[in-house]
């Protein structure tokens, strides 16, 4: 006690200037403790949360703007999904494939045409899907090749044409003869993963048969 005593009796004796000097230094060593130990790491502490809090903030409404989408998102799903079943339907089973070459075959006679080559080929895979191409080469007038085209467009299943190459070979009256060489293109829906399908192997060998039998059919 005497030693404060003493720094008591000390600081009472000098003058006013002095004391408000003291006052002062002290205030001063106070605030940059209370900063140094209290403010800083505080406030780095409350801005880093205000920063997160700015993000949370930010992925909340980004949420909601997908929340306030889903709704559309689901009603475009079920349309697609509907019409990816309507289509499907149109698309041949593995064993219609047979009937569905036999079809194509039968209509270039309906639309009295020549056949000079008819050769299934091996189908490629795509990614949900497969395509089955049919080389062909006929020979006839222009309104009959019309016709073969309008024929298998009526048929139940998906079918198209690609890569046509026409040339002309004769003219009997009104009617110009063409040659023409295209591919008739039919699809059928892959298996998912997790079913089991009909080895390639097989299928290969099935349609080596087919094609067989329809170059003999063809052969002059």
């Amino acid at each position: 006690m005497a030693f404060y005593d003493e720094i008591s009796e000390r600081l009472s004796e000098q003058p006013l200037h002095v004391k408000l000097i003291l006052l002062l230094v002290i205030v001063a060593v106070i605030s940059a403790a209370y900063w140094y130990f209290y403010w800083s790491p505080g406030r780095e502490t409350l801005e880093r949360a205000q920063r997160k809090l700015a993000s949370e903030q930010k992925r909340i409404k980004e949420y909601e703007a997908v929340a306030d989408e889903l709704p559309a998102f689901e009603k475009e799903f079920g349309r697609l999904e509907r019409e990816f079943e309507l289509i499907s339907l149109k698309l041949p089973k593995e064993k219609e494939i047979p009937a569905l070459i036999d079809s194509v075959y039968s209509e270039i006679s309906g639309s009295n045409l020549d056949s000079i080559i008819f050769a299934p080929q091996g189908q490629v895979a795509r990614e949900i899907y497969a395509e089955i191409p049919i080389q062909m080469e006929v020979i006839g007038g222009y309104f009959n090749l019309a016709d073969f085209f309008d024929r298998i467009s009526r048929l139940p299943r998906i079918v198209n044409v690609r890569d046509l190459v026409l040339s002309r070979t004769d003219v009997k009256g009104n009617n110009v003869i063409l040659n023409a060489k295209f591919n008739v293109v039919t699809f059928r829906l892959l298996p998912r993963p997790d079913t089991p399908a009909v080895s390639e192997k097989g299928k290969g060998k099935g349609k080596t048969k087919s094609r067989k039998k329809r170059n003999t059919k063809e052969e002059p």
